[in-house]
């Protein structure tokens, strides 16, 4: 098996990600603009407006980017807090 499909099996294909709102870890590849984190949290939302949606990426110092499905390599859930 090699490396990049070893990676690969942790990791959910973003067809399958929420898109209700849910926060979720990305990973990201964007070869105009690479992220400064390629592994961030993100979430998905839809412009009220035009109706089209996409993964807005939170950056760090307070801003937000946006990427497309053809920019997520793969998703994750967040962790779980387990509290005693």
């Amino acid at each position: 098996m090699n490396r990049e499909r070893a990676i690969m099996e942790d990791w959910y294909p973003v067809r399958l990600a929420p898109r209700d709102g849910t926060p979720v870890i990305l990973w990201i590849e964007d070869e105009e603009a690479p992220p400064l984190f390629p592994v961030t949290v993100g979430m998905w939302e839809v412009d009220d407006i035009s109706g089209l949606g996409n993964w807005r990426v939170f950056s760090p110092r307070f801003t937000t980017s946006l990427y497309f499905d053809r920019h997520i390599v793969g998703w994750r859930p967040l962790p779980r807090v387990y509290r005693a």
